[in-house]
């Protein structure tokens, strides 16, 4: 009954954030792409170049602000709205990746820090893909230097007073999650970057990147149950393909194509062309429609590989719940807020024992 409590009181509080497109995999999708147009300033030119960014103007040097991790990756002033007694990361959660953090709520306390420091992490992966002003001077490059940092840090590299990073060295020190997953969750944000070519491409990288999320969470809360662990990264990557249908338009007009081209092609579209707002109503339900029979598959899978999941793991597999019904829905809010319905759905997962 507390447990319940503090959900619908963490719920009231969370009922008008809306959603990024990272935001699902597309997770965070929680933040705008105004959003990813950073607030902090503090390097110049020479420093960049230092760094070794081919910066030469300050033009171009704005653009790499964006992109280069310390200084701008500090997430700080994301956690400064009111806290409410969270942590830094649980913070974050709540504003960037409402949906994770109300699943969260159900993770017993003990791992409940654990599960917002791999949502705030994710966030982080998120974030560093949003970068339209910087995609205008680099291209991929700036991604893949934020990527890259996070990449270092989970190999042992120095978190730089980064909350999230330094909270996620902890977990990794105490062995709470394994590198391995959690390095997956940067490669899949990553070969997003790079472009993906096909569906089994796609899939793949879902089950490692929205999948790897989940996973990382189940082996916080049951590190033996490898079943259980693969379970929860397909129904990860349900709740993957349905945040993206939900938030799809939101997420191609941040300057992401998490689609495979085979996709794309299929209606008629070209990855360039969508960082233009190119996509028409038209598409976007077309691309619904794809989305929907992939998640239907991921949730099949899940089934084969463990038909009920121990309770001990089901809280990590409570997004699944959520992007099932944006699977259903025709698509058309755009990643408005979650109403009463979604909570009651994930409330009543719970009690059943049944994603």
């Amino acid at each position: 009954m507390v447990q319940f409590k503090r959900f619908l009181a963490h719920a009231a509080r969370g009922k008008g954030i809306v959603s990024e497109g990272e935001g699902g995999q597309f997770e965070s999708h929680e933040h705008s792409p105004g959003d990813c147009k950073r607030r902090y300033r503090t390097a110049t030119p020479k420093q960049l170049w230092a760094r070794g960014g081919c910066v030469k103007s300050h033009a171009s040097a704005r653009a790499y602000r964006n992109a280069w991790t310390p200084n701008v990756m500090t997430p700080t002033r994301d956690a400064e709205h009111s806290t409410d007694g969270l942590s830094e990361c649980g913070a974050i959660a709540r504003r960037f990746d409402p949906d994770r953090f109300l699943c969260a709520l159900f993770v017993p306390a003990p791992a409940r820090e654990a599960a917002m420091t791999l949502v705030a992490f994710n966030h982080e992966c998120v974030r560093a893909l949003s970068t339209p002003a910087s995609w205008a001077v680099a291209g991929p490059i700036a991604g893949m230097i934020r990527l890259q940092w996070w990449r270092d840090v989970i190999d042992g590299g120095d978190p730089q007073r980064h909350p999230v990073a330094i909270a996620l060295v902890d977990l990794l020190a105490c062995g709470a999650v394994r590198a391995d997953t959690v390095r997956g969750i940067v490669d899949a944000r990553e070969c997003e970057l790079d472009g993906l070519p096909d569906w089994p491409a796609w899939r793949a990288n879902m089950r490692a990147g929205a999948g790897g999320v989940q996973r990382a969470m189940a082996e916080v809360l049951d590190p033996r149950d490898d079943v259980a662990c693969d379970a929860v990264a397909e129904l990860g990557a349900v709740y993957g393909a349905g945040a993206l249908a939900r938030h799809l338009g939101a997420v191609l007009r941040s300057g992401r194509c998490p689609l495979p081209d085979v996709a794309l092609d299929a209606v008629g579209l070209e990855r360039d062309g969508l960082r233009d707002g190119a996509a028409t109503a038209g598409q976007r339900a077309a691309l619904h429609a794809l989305l929907r029979a992939e998640g239907a598959a991921f949730h099949a899978r899940a089934l084969t590989i463990a038909p009920r999941l121990p309770r001990t793991v089901l809280p990590a597999a409570l997004p699944a719940v959520l992007g099932r019904r944006d699977l259903r829905a025709d698509g058309e809010d755009d990643g408005g807020a979650r109403g009463i319905g979604d909570r009651l759905a994930v409330m009543v997962a719970m009690a059943r024992g049944r994603v």
